[in-house]
């Protein structure tokens, strides 16, 4: 009994300590929940987002005014609401908080039917509490906050030898030109206008849940004393010809929807998918839906002196 005791001792040991420096020294996580880690208080401008959120914000030249991005890749605009909800004490009360709209975030069935649903949710167990992650699992709560090392794989080695490990944010860096700019268009509009967006009938789904977590946004933005700003980001000519091409009547509902929203709420919406500074503007872009670090720059340029400027000087 001792030896099998003192077994289970000396394994809980390693285990633990084997955690714990890797946990400590692991800076390449691939969701890029790490920034959560040293979110600041009084944040001034912030985003949310999916993908676009993540990659089209770049806070880089804004000086003297604390900025953050709460955008994941993938994220849905229920879990914008949820990160909201657990961080709205860090965003001031005279914010500006941009919520992005992009082409899928509003239509399709729920995130719970995906099959990368429960990959992608472990992100959140490192960044919520209980109550504001879905389908929460209390084994997975463990793997993920006390031993991350047991589901790391091969990266768990990379990590403790101090070798890099690719993280994916390599590819912010790129530009469109190293791509088929229209077959990736192509299929850009297959994975957000036509994956998991219809019914058996063939209709488009308006996802109700991802639209009431929109509203509750906007209101309790409000609420807070901060101007929600609806927004959609920049994309190459390629893409949007790509949806109206395939789809007719896409535009129309969509923005349909967006302004059923905006009526609702009094919220401004900022459309930047056709502006002419981007939509040709190939060294801005990665792909051709998603602004690469130097477009993302530039785009937090504009929207700080054409929409955060006009917030302020109406506070004023």
């Amino acid at each position: 009994m001792k030896k099998v005791v003192t077994f289970f001792l000396v394994i809980s040991i390693v285990t633990l300590s084997v955690n714990y420096i890797y946990m400590k020294l692991d800076k390449s996580d691939s969701s890029d929940v790490n920034k959560f880690a040293d979110i600041p208080s009084d944040i001034k401008v912030c985003n949310f987002g999916s993908s676009h959120g993540l990659y089209g914000f770049n806070y880089e030249d804004v000086k003297d005014v604390e900025c953050f991005n709460f955008g994941l890749s993938a994220q849905y605009l229920s879990y914008d609401k949820r990160l909201f909800e657990e961080y709205k004490d860090n965003i001031d009360g005279g914010a500006v908080v941009f919520l992005p709209v992009s082409y899928f975030s509003l239509f399709g069935k729920s995130e719970l039917t995906e099959d990368v649903f429960e990959e992608k949710n472990r992100r959140y167990y490192r960044i919520l509490p209980p109550e504001l992650i879905k389908e929460y699992d209390w084994e997975t709560d463990i793997y993920m906050n006390y031993l991350p090392s047991l589901t790391a794989d091969t990266k768990l080695f990379r990590v403790l030898l101090g070798r890099p490990v690719d993280d994916g944010s390599g590819v912010w860096f790129k530009t469109v030109w190293e791509i088929d700019v229209a077959e990736d268009a192509k299929g850009a509009y297959e994975r957000h206008i036509v994956t998991d967006k219809f019914d058996e009938n063939g209709k488009r789904i308006v996802n109700e849940e991802e639209v009431d977590a929109l509203v509750y946004l906007i209101e309790a933005c409000k609420e807070k004393g901060a101007t929600p700003i609806l927004i959609t980001t920049p994309f190459l000519k390629e893409y949007t010809d790509a949806v109206s091409g395939n789809d007719e009547e896409f535009y129309s509902e969509f923005y349909g929807l967006v302004n059923e929203i905006v009526e609702q709420t009094g919220v401004d919406y900022y459309d930047y998918a056709f502006d002419e500074r981007f939509v040709k503007n190939y060294d801005w872009f990665m792909n051709s839906d998603y602004l690469n670090k130097e477009g993302a720059r530039q785009f937090v340029n504009i929207l700080m002196s054409e929409v955060v400027s006009r917030v302020t000087l109406q506070e004023e």
